[in-house]
């Protein structure tokens, strides 16, 4: 996993200062990030043209990200929530930064002037470098980043969704403690935030409203994260046309180089060299596929779930299990929870 320059500066901390460290941590990025949303020099203009990868969490959003940011014409960003938050309070749906409403999915709505223009301030690039970033849950705003950046490009990249189910479930045992705050969960956030808000969009899109109460544990949940992503694809696919470029994770694994020069050229990315291509295919390395174990969900998104299974051709194949069945590993009790 990544290391954030959050975990360094905890490693160098007593146990007992964390809690204090990480919630200082999250108010100065926070603060900072308003400042630079608000008051940041920089022409504000229609013709920005940013690349967003996106995907379920737990795909190789990652991966993606940290080939395109060696790039010599790509500034890239890795999940900047403290932007987002920053562009519009409601996208902070981890409750890192911002107090109040929160939305996993969004719509053109939400896209003001004001969130157009504070976009641009905290991630346009000076100069003629191409933004690429990458926050996963953005497969769940592409109403909100069509309309803030009309013209952006999107790279989705896709998993089988009994290894992201189980991916999700393995990051969601740890849980930190904050300061004068409820707990953070590594996937659900401070207080299971994400896990509520997760709910409460999903049912108002009317996705699986009247199932999504009987998933009880963390691989369930991933699934239909997973779900939701790959329906609001679905839904955007036409509209966003040849903008939106796809790949699989296990065809980038298998043939890296071809792949990735695929995905170059079908985004317009100029690609000045064979050498970057060269260290990109390099950078690739086989995921572990340790999770293809049972996973039951309730009928109708286990439906789904198969369908999308067999139309990616991944292995992977959900179980069904009606309400009084479904059970499961539940959350860990380690990290304090």
């Amino acid at each position: 996993m990544r290391t954030t320059y959050r975990a360094k500066i905890l490693k160098l901390m007593p146990e007992s200062a964390e809690p204090f460290v990480r919630t200082t941590f999250y108010s100065i990025q926070g603060i900072r990030a308003d400042v630079r949303a608000r008051f940041r020099p920089i022409q504000v203009t229609d013709d920005f043209a940013p690349i967003f990868i996106i995907g379920s969490g737990r795909s190789g959003t990652t991966l993606l990200g940290d080939i395109f940011a060696t790039h010599r014409q790509v500034k890239y960003y890795y999940e900047p929530y403290d932007l987002w938050a920053a562009v519009h309070a409601s996208t902070d749906f981890l409750q890192l930064y911002k107090r109040g409403e929160n939305h996993c999915m969004l719509d053109i709505g939400a896209a003001t002037e004001e969130a157009m223009a504070r976009f641009q301030r905290v991630m346009k690039p000076r100069g003629d470098l191409i933004l690429v970033e990458k926050t996963p849950i953005n497969a769940l705003r592409l109403g909100f980043l069509d309309a803030i950046a009309p013209k952006a490009r999107y790279l989705h990249i896709m998993r089988d969704g009994i290894e992201v189910a189980w991916s999700i479930q393995r990051v969601a045992t740890v849980t930190r403690r904050m300061a004068f705050r409820p707990s953070m969960n590594d996937w659900w956030g401070v207080n299971d935030a994400k896990w509520t808000s997760l709910v409460q969009d999903g049912k108002a899109a009317e996705y699986y409203a009247d199932e999504v109460s009987q998933l009880t544990t963390d691989e369930q949940r991933g699934a239909y994260e997973w779900l939701l992503s790959m329906r609001e694809l679905d839904e955007w696919r036409p509209r966003l046309g040849p903008r939106l470029v796809e790949l699989r994770l296990a065809d980038l694994i298998a043939e890296p180089r071809e792949m990735l020069a695929s995905a170059v050229d079908g985004l317009g990315l100029p690609l000045s060299d064979e050498r970057w291509l060269d260290k990109a295919t390099r950078m690739v390395h086989p995921m572990s596929s340790a999770y293809n174990r049972d996973l039951a969900l309730p009928s109708k998104m286990q439906d789904d779930f198969n369908k999308y299974q067999e139309r990616y051709q991944f292995k992977g194949r959900a179980t069904r299990a009606e309400d009084e069945a479904i059970q499961g590993i539940g959350r860990s009790d380690e990290g304090g929870r």
